[in-house]
């Protein structure tokens, strides 16, 4: 099956950054959308300037790349949002992977036979099982083995979620971490044991309830990845 060009959401600091086609923001973006419209081809893009949600028209991809590295140039980061309109997502997205040094990982949005949810703790923030992949290892392999490694749960691979990109710096390199995300299913009922060489203080199963709570201490990521899944009806 040919896969479908989705929507390239990277978090920098983070804040998403939305690479999205014309068509899929209807006519030319205005003030009632987004609280600035930058017009790249009349102003220049001034990361300092940006605020609220912001969206970039008619900006080049030579104009997206050093806007994207005076971002992480920057001590702080005061926009909340951005979308840069791309007349080719996909070159856009090619160009943009270069600027990096790629890690590619794999993680699972795992739901018991409650319909619970599994979530784990690490260093302060709410977050859901995932982790690199080893050599030669294919994404959904590297997903079902996370799940186990990290929390102790044998889990069933169901469909893919998103695709989501976050950067970091490394030995002074800045890294770009895709990572697949995955559905899962389990009937798993035993003992969730924390990999703790890993960080991970503990890991519990999250009802509707508990989930929105744990929304309001995780990353904007993890946020994005559980709106996708569709398991909570409203996100806020």
């Amino acid at each position: 099956m040919r896969q479908k060009n989705e929507q390239m959401v990277i978090f920098i600091d983070d804040r998403p950054i939305r690479i999205v086609k014309k068509k899929e923001l209807g006519e030319i973006p205005s003030k009632v959308d987004f609280d600035l419209v930058i017009d790249a081809r009349l102003s220049p893009l001034k990361v300092e300037n940006f605020s609220g949600h912001t969206c970039i028209i008619n900006a080049s991809i030579d104009q997206v790349e050093k806007m994207l590295m005076n971002l992480h140039a920057k001590s702080g980061i005061h926009f909340h949002a951005l979308y840069i309109v791309a007349e080719d997502r996909k070159i856009y997205k090619q160009r943009i992977i270069k600027l990096y040094q790629l890690v590619e990982a794999a993680g699972g949005v795992v739901v018991n036979q409650k319909q619970d949810v599994l979530w784990m703790y690490r260093l302060g923030k709410w977050d859901l099982p995932k982790g690199k992949l080893e050599k030669n290892e294919k994404f959904e392999t590297a997903a079902v083995r996370e799940v186990e490694e990290e929390c102790n749960v044998k889990a069933d691979l169901g469909n893919k979620i998103c695709t989501t990109y976050h950067t970091y710096t490394h030995k002074n390199k800045l890294v770009l971490k895709k990572t697949r995300w995955y559905a899962m299913h389990t009937n798993f009922t035993g003992i969730l044991i924390p990999q703790a060489e890993e960080g991970i203080e503990k890991v519990e199963w999250m009802n509707e309830k508990q989930q929105i709570q744990a929304l309001t201490n995780t990353y904007s990521s993890i946020r994005y990845v559980i709106e996708k899944s569709k398991l909570i009806q409203r996100i806020g």
